[in-house]
């Protein structure tokens, strides 16, 4: 229940919570279920997917459960196979636009030219991509998914250690020699300590189970579209479709992390694991130059996921990395920008881009058009209706749990770059509004005062 589990992420932030004492942690070999040995295979089939090499090659999967085959190999077919006359099921090899893809004709930004021919004889590192698309007569459009499912197979020069079961998969995007590409992690690295292992008082009862966290970030997160269409991207099979929705579950996985259970199951261990994962591959597409710019709900929630892999593996590179594109533009990141200080020094919610005075107010008398330009004056916050139901289903709902995950960990905090989400009041509008939540509205707010403190 939705309305349960955000009073979870409330439930994290309260002061009656304290510090669990050290956990055992999980002696298994997989750290998920459904990892297995190496062995040697003519082809590999996962999720729907299968890829038929010529000959019989070294095959294993990485921690997350992902497949990786022994270079060099021959791949004489794929399928579901792709077709050229409706441009479905597509793939590509070491994706790396973010302009254009190979995976969908109904996509934004599609280049048949970027769907490789078979036989893909492949030596060296690299990462083939493939998706099964949804019913070619669906028109997408406007908010609607084109892609069903997506697959990762990643091609290595070497067999990994311990046949891969330990290792993260490198980035499934980006330039191959970023170091998201290059990186040989594994979960020895995985710096436990950072977690504050927050122990539940006994009221709270409405916890995100760890089984669930793990099957929400098993698949991975197709994400590399610079444009709010990237949402015709997000296969239905792997990842949730709205940008919104995206911030909730990273932010509420984040929060689950921090419990003081995590390292005693294997749910635990491959939540963790599989969100690191999915953090690795967000570094891949901001160093392969992605940005998630400011556009309402659609963009939010991929900075918290990308901080919380570089503190739990201790990486400086991460911060480098997110530090030098925000530098470079505050549009990278949705959260950063969509909030903004004004001439009377309030922290208030609204966009510029593609905004006018005229625009804005047309907005107001419609209720249509853009729901997230910037009142024009700087005294309210934006849309229609400030402080209403855009902002409370799409944009500073979303947010309120990522700061409480900032509050647990300095570290993030201390990395974010960009102090006004933390300044913003997200409690006021959205809480205290629904009177039978206002208790934790008043708990929040002492936290607040004692944390600003």
């Amino acid at each position: 229940d939705t309305n349960m589990v955000r009073l979870f992420s409330l439930g994290v932030l309260a002061l009656v919570f304290w510090y669990g004492l050290p956990t055992m942690v999980v002696n298994c070999q997989y750290l998920c279920d459904s990892v297995g040995p190496s062995s040697s295979l003519d082809h590999v089939s996962q999720y729907g997917v299968t890829f038929q090499f010529k000959e019989s090659r070294t095959v294993g999967q990485f921690a997350n459960g992902d497949f990786w085959v022994l270079g060099p190999v021959t791949i004489i077919e794929i399928s579901p196979e792709y077709n050229s006359s409706t441009r479905t099921h597509g793939f590509e090899l070491n994706p790396a636009s973010y302009t254009q893809t190979g995976f969908d004709g109904r996509l934004n930004g599609w280049s048949a030219a970027l769907v490789p021919a078979l036989p893909l004889s492949i030596s060296g590192n690299a990462t083939l991509v493939k998706v099964i698309s949804r019913d070619p007569n669906i028109v997408v459009t406007g908010n609607t998914p084109g892609l069903q499912t997506a697959v990762v197979l990643t091609i290595l020069d070497m067999v990994p250690p311990k046949d891969g079961v330990l290792s993260f998969r490198p980035a499934y995007f980006g330039h191959s020699t970023s170091q998201a590409k290059t990186t040989t992690l594994s979960t020895n690295d995985i710096l436990w300590q950072k977690s504050p292992k927050i122990r539940p008082p006994a009221s709270v009862t409405a916890i995100p189970s760890l089984f669930n966290v793990s099957r929400n970030f098993e698949r991975v997160w197709l994400d590399h579209h610079r444009s709010w269409t990237v949402i015709n991207y997000h296969p239905l099979d792997n990842m949730p479709n709205y940008g919104a929705d995206i911030a909730t579950d990273t932010a509420e996985a984040a929060l689950r992390l921090m419990l003081n259970d995590v390292q005693a199951t294997q749910n635990g261990t491959c939540a963790m694991v599989r969100y690191l994962q999915y953090g690795i591959d967000v570094w891949g597409e901001l160093v392969g130059g992605m940005q998630w710019q400011p556009n309402g709900g659609h963009m939010n929630g991929r900075k918290l996921p990308l901080l919380f892999t570089a503190a739990f593996f201790g990486l400086q590179q991460i911060y480098d990395d997110v530090h030098t594109a925000m530098n470079a533009t505050l549009e990278t990141f949705s959260e950063d920008s969509e909030i903004y200080r004004s001439p009377s020094g309030e922290i208030l919610f609204g966009l510029w881009v593609d905004c006018t005075i005229k625009g804005y107010w047309d907005s107001i008398a419609s209720g249509n058009g853009n729901k997230a330009c910037r009142d024009p004056y700087g005294y309210i916050d934006g849309t229609p209706h400030p402080g209403g139901f855009y902002q409370g289903c799409c944009t500073s709902m979303p947010w309120k749990d990522q700061v409480v995950a900032l509050t647990l960990l300095p570290e993030i905090k201390n990395n974010w770059g960009n102090t006004l989400i933390l300044e913003y009041p997200l409690c006021i509008f959205w809480l205290c509004s629904m009177t039978h939540h206002c208790y934790i509205c008043a708990q929040m707010g002492d936290f607040w005062h004692i944390d600003s403190a």
